[in-house]
């Protein structure tokens, strides 16, 4: 009887879903405090033999950190999607992209139906 009354209102399931994630994030954030090292291992940054103040601020480029992702943690998804994707043929990548979307569209109506069904 409680569980019909909170999924008939959405605000109530919005309420109770934010509360949850926020003290899950609470929880989590605990535990990586208390996991994580309190020694910070400080080395200069190497700039080609360049002086520090060449630079303005200190830290990378999004940029550089999206592609050192993708060199080191995700290399073969990455050669695996390139491999795919450029082949010089323009109908390659319609078809793939198509496909996603059409993916993306089967998704979206399947979770429409359950949601009306549900309700």
């Amino acid at each position: 009887m409680v569980v019909q009354h909170i999924i008939g209102d959405p605000g109530l399931v919005a309420l109770y879903l934010t509360t949850y994630m926020l003290i899950s994030l609470a929880i989590l954030t605990v535990i990586f405090i208390a996991v994580s090292s309190k020694k910070r291992r400080v080395t200069p940054i190497y700039l080609s033999g360049e002086p520090e103040d060449v630079i303005k601020e200190h830290v990378p480029a999004p940029g550089h950190l999206y592609w050192g992702f993708m060199k080191r943690f995700a290399r073969r998804t990455y050669e695996y999607l390139v491999g795919k994707m450029h082949t010089g043929n323009l109908q390659d990548w319609i078809n793939f992209m198509v496909s996603w979307y059409g993916l993306l569209l089967l998704l979206s109506i399947i979770l429409g139906i359950i949601y009306v069904y549900m309700r």
